[in-house]
């Protein structure tokens, strides 16, 4: 199918995209990529354990829709994404099936940083619950030069007492300066047990579940009631819980920073979990742009009796804590549970393409950048590893030897916090990380360090044609079947 794109002035143009159809996937996994896409994502095909079946995704190139996937429990999702702050985005990349290929758009300005969220102490019980003593290490630093105009960031989480950073913010995981909730500002958690940096610690008091790494403010216990988006929307700005009023749905990245991908369902046990899907503050860029696919996935279609077209596409991201996995084809309309989240100051609306914080990156060397916010020094090419299995992707990772320094595979998590949700094809800071893989049912995928939830033969990984997450226990031709993926290799 073909889809026309248009591009407005004002946006600086946007994307590569090709049309493909897509599901909201209420009931059965869809993935409606083809071949190699081009932007898109198909996240689905799992049966999850609490009854609710991961969406499949929608992608941005060819491919009728089919379902996909093995059943799973339990799994995991991580956080992030990444733009240039302000900056034009190159243009996305080959199309495969009838696509169009655009420039990409302009990165926009965000709303007023300001300090937010309750300080914590990084990992103990506070006296009180929710009021704590403030702590943050920094992050940023002077690996490679400053970060910026901003000086050292600070994006902590631990000790007592804490610092004020030069970036203005006293006491808190995440700077001022920041000014996004769909961006990680804030050290990347990471299952306690996994033997990954930044173990999870959580604070319990007055139904508040306090991240002690993010400094998030968290609903213990989950709606009661599934919600379409705007109606998950209106419950959390209406919440009134431990005397904080200051609610809001979480975005797919910080969700993904609560998902624990060893456990069923997959979210610590200091939250009442519950299994299927949970609406995000993450509205997908081709919806927002109402382009590609974004035109079609999740529409109303028309009725020809009643005289009406067909609605606009209304797929959003969304997240599946049965599985862990992370879709952005589940229609907004589509009713969802909500964990509403309050903190870390100001951000993007619902349908704001995510904008990157200032001085987000600092290039070390030719093949290092570092993430000014959480701290991770990443390797820049992506594709230095070539096709590799996940064995072969640990012992790389091992032995790469850039700068002297020690490198590992990183988590989903940690995979995840590259992902940028105002660009697809790839989605991901192209000057930062060139030569990024991507494409649904394709070997174009990321490994992550962990394997599926009690599995000795699947393992987790990321795709960069959108940032949704899988893992590779599909069968031959479904979104998440692959054979062999790359390493970005992170210290």
């Amino acid at each position: 199918m073909r889809r026309a794109l248009r591009l407005s002035v004002e946006l600086l143009g946007l994307l590569a995209i090709a049309v493909a159809g897509c599901s909201s996937a209420s009931q059965t996994p869809v993935s409606s990529g083809g071949a190699t896409s081009a932007g898109g994502a198909s996240t689905g095909g799992a049966t999850t354990t609490g009854g609710a079946t991961s969406t499949g995704g929608a992608t941005s190139a060819g491919g009728a829709p089919r379902t996909g996937g093995t059943a799973t429990t339990g799994g995991t999702a991580s956080t992030g994404g990444t733009t240039t702050n302000g900056g034009t985005v190159s243009t996305g990349g080959t199309i495969k099936t009838g696509g169009i290929s655009s420039t990409g758009g302009g990165a926009s300005t965000g709303g007023t940083p300001r300090a937010g969220g309750t300080a914590t102490t990084g990992g103990t019980t506070s006296a009180g619950g929710i009021s704590r003593t403030g702590g943050a290490t920094t992050a940023g630093g002077t690996a490679g030069g400053s970060p910026g105009t901003g000086g050292t960031i600070s994006a902590g989480g631990v000790g007592t007492g804490g610092t004020t950073s030069a970036a203005g913010t006293s006491g808190t995981c995440q700077p001022a300066t920041c000014g996004s909730h769909k961006w990680a500002c804030w050290k990347v958690p990471n299952p306690t047990g996994s033997g990954l940096p930044n173990p999870a610690s959580y604070t319990v008091a007055n139904g508040i579940v306090h991240d002690n790494v993010t400094c998030l403010d968290w609903q213990q216990v989950e709606s009661s009631t599934s919600y379409a988006n705007a109606d998950a929307i209106t419950y959390c700005t209406s919440l009134s819980l431990g005397g904080y009023n200051d609610w809001r749905v979480p975005t797919r990245v910080e969700t993904e920073s609560v998902m624990d991908w060893t456990r069923s369902p997959a979210v610590d046990a200091a939250f009442t979990g519950a299994s299927g899907f949970h609406k995000t503050g993450s509205n997908w860029i081709l919806t927002i742009r109402q382009a590609g696919a974004g035109k079609t996935c999740g529409a109303v279609p028309a009725d020809p009796d009643a005289g009406t077209a067909a609605g606009p596409g209304t797929c959003a991201w969304a997240f599946n804590f049965g599985d862990g996995i992370v879709s952005n084809a589940y229609a907004a309309a589509t009713a969802g549970r909500v964990r509403c989240v309050r903190g870390n100051g100001t951000g993007e609306a619902f349908s704001d393409p995510a904008v990157a914080p200032p001085n987000q990156y600092a290039v070390i060397s030719t093949d290092e950048v570092q993430d000014n916010y959480t701290g991770l020094i990443w390797q820049r090419t992506g594709d230095s590893s070539g096709l590799i299995s996940w064995d072969q992707a640990v012992a790389y990772c091992s032995s790469l030897t850039i700068g002297g320094n020690t490198w590992r595979l990183p988590s989903v998590r940690e995979l995840a916090t590259l992902v940028d949700e105002a660009q697809v094809a790839p989605a991901i800071n192209r000057t930062m990380f060139p030569n990024t893989k991507y494409g649904a049912r394709s070997n174009n995928w990321y490994w992550a360090s962990h394997p599926q939830r009690n599995s000795t033969t699947a393992w987790w990984g990321l795709n960069y044609d959108d940032g949704f997450t899988g893992f590779n226990a599909g069968a031959s031709g479904a979104w998440n079947y692959w054979t062999a993926a790359y390493a970005k290799c992170v210290r």
